[in-house]
């Protein structure tokens, strides 16, 4: 009997709430940081009351939910992050990831179906946003960036300089041209000096 759309997406997402409980718990064994060590607790704990969660809800349809295979490209991915703020950065992108899935999925009539679904979906989907928002203000604590090489210079107040009115023009004027007095859209034509009427006696 060929799985249902259902089924085989929800089986896919506990595929990898597993592969990120175990990514959690490999980047706690190497975190010193109390910051980082007390979110990397909180994510393992709810991420592996969603495991629960969602495997109920699969063996209520009557499919498996043991001993499934983690995603082992994902580990490795994972595994390739030594420092901190990469590994906080993965955590995150995996995270924003993962709400927007849910997103996606509340969105779809096949997976709004089933009421309780439905629930499970929207429950789900707000721990993510916990989740990733948590993972994002221990991130600003720390001064880590979202994205790598957006590195944020020490604030500074800056004086502006004083405008100089006389010379100032709009940019549009500087980067537009002037519709034509006739409504058309060429500019004025500007006179050279040989075509300016000269004043008589000079």
């Amino acid at each position: 009997m060929t799985e249902s759309i259902v089924e085989v997406r929800l089986t896919r997402n506990l595929r990898y709430k597993l592969t990120y409980v175990k990514l959690f718990e490999t980047y706690l064994e190497s975190a010193s940081a109390p910051e980082v060590v007390e979110l990397l607790h909180s994510l393992v704990q709810s991420q592996q009351a969603a495991v629960a969660s969602l495997a109920s809800y699969l063996r209520r349809l009557g499919l498996p939910t043991q001993d499934l295979e983690l995603n082992d490209k994902l580990l490795e991915q994972a595994a390739g992050r030594t420092d901190l703020r990469a590994q906080l950065r993965f955590v995150y992108d995996g995270l924003q990831r993962a709400a927007e899935w849910y997103l996606t999925q509340l969105a779809d009539k096949q997976m709004t179906q089933d009421p309780e679904l439905r629930r499970l979906l929207l429950e789900l989907g707000e721990a993510e946003a916990g989740k990733l928002w948590r993972t994002q203000a221990v991130m600003a604590l720390l001064h880590v960036p979202v994205k790598a090489g957006k590195e944020k210079e020490p604030e500074v107040e800056v004086v502006p300089e004083p405008m100089d009115l006389d010379n100032w023009r709009p940019r549009l004027i500087d980067d537009f041209a002037r519709p034509g007095w006739a409504g058309g859209d060429r500019p004025p034509q500007r006179r050279s000096p040989q075509d300016r009427p000269r004043r008589r006696g000079l």
